[in-house]
């Protein structure tokens, strides 16, 4: 009987486990679906990198709220860490605007190119 609460112990503990960690190892897509755009291949990557060190960056304030609210770091550093850390994530996503603005600016460049040729008396 006792090997049976054990081996139930063991998976009711996995299960739990994997249930508690489970935020940690899903996808943040967040903002980053990029199927239907029409960049070039290399702003696409510059997109998808700086999405993910922007959510990086996002995750590092989090843990720091979290070491602050537990006592580990002193209010100083939690400041000027805090703060860094905000400016780099805006930076960051100043320069996504930047990027999805020029991705937008060149699509609609090739709609009117496209838009033109259609517009444009057929030759024969």
């Amino acid at each position: 009987m006792s090997a049976t609460l054990v081996i139930l112990a063991v998976v009711c503990g996995g299960a739990l486990l994997v249930f508690v960690l489970r935020p940690l190892f899903r996808v943040e897509a967040e903002g980053m679906s990029w199927a239907g755009r029409h960049g070039t291949p290399r702003q696409i990557q510059a997109l998808e990198l700086l999405w993910s060190e922007k959510l990086r960056i996002l995750r590092e304030i989090r843990d720091l709220d979290f070491d602050y609210d537990l006592g580990k770091l002193g209010e100083r550093v939690y400041e000027e860490q805090r703060v860094y850390l905000f400016r780099l994530a805006i930076a960051i996503t100043q320069r996504i605007d930047e990027l999805e603005a020029a991705i937008a600016e060149q699509e609609a460049r090739v709609e009117a190119a496209v838009a033109a040729l259609r517009q444009a008396p057929q030759r024969q």
